[in-house]
């Protein structure tokens, strides 16, 4: 496996890179799913936001901040692996499950404007293809 430290080596990513950008990432959707959880519905789905989904979303925010904080404060090499897991749990769970229906089934996903639901996928994608990059490579 990688050195998930070496910069001196010609790589694709390097594991800090990883984490500053997952914490990026991540610390964004938490803002947006605090303050304006609305447009994490309006944004990837053709339906509207209830009282109750904003209640949920908000409640969210806080754990993927608290996520995106504390993964920059373990050693690399842990945030890398704990990145890529919890990644591919959420992948797993939103937007691929809405997109193929794995669990939840006729997802009213948007693919029409921007944002739209493309985001989410483009972005977990990349967070794996980078998370397994950084760990088999």
């Amino acid at each position: 496996a990688s050195s998930f430290t070496s910069t001196s080596e010609m790589a694709l990513i390097t594991g800090e890179q990883y984490v500053q950008a997952w914490g990026a990432v991540f610390g964004v959707y938490a803002l947006l799913m605090l303050l304006v959880p609305e447009k994490m519905v309006s944004d990837h789905f053709k339906a509207k936001c209830t009282p109750m989904n904003a209640f949920w979303i908000r409640g969210q925010s806080v754990s993927v901040a608290a996520t995106a904080y504390l993964l920059q404060k373990i050693p690399t090499a842990e945030a890398v692996d704990f990145g890529l897991l919890i990644t591919a749990a959420i992948a797993i769970l939103y937007p691929y499950n809405a997109k193929f229906g794995l669990i939840s089934k006729n997802m009213p996903v948007k693919y029409t404007g921007f944002p739209n639901h493309y985001v989410p996928e483009v972005l977990m994608t990349g967070f794996l293809a980078a998370g397994l990059y950084l760990k088999y490579a």
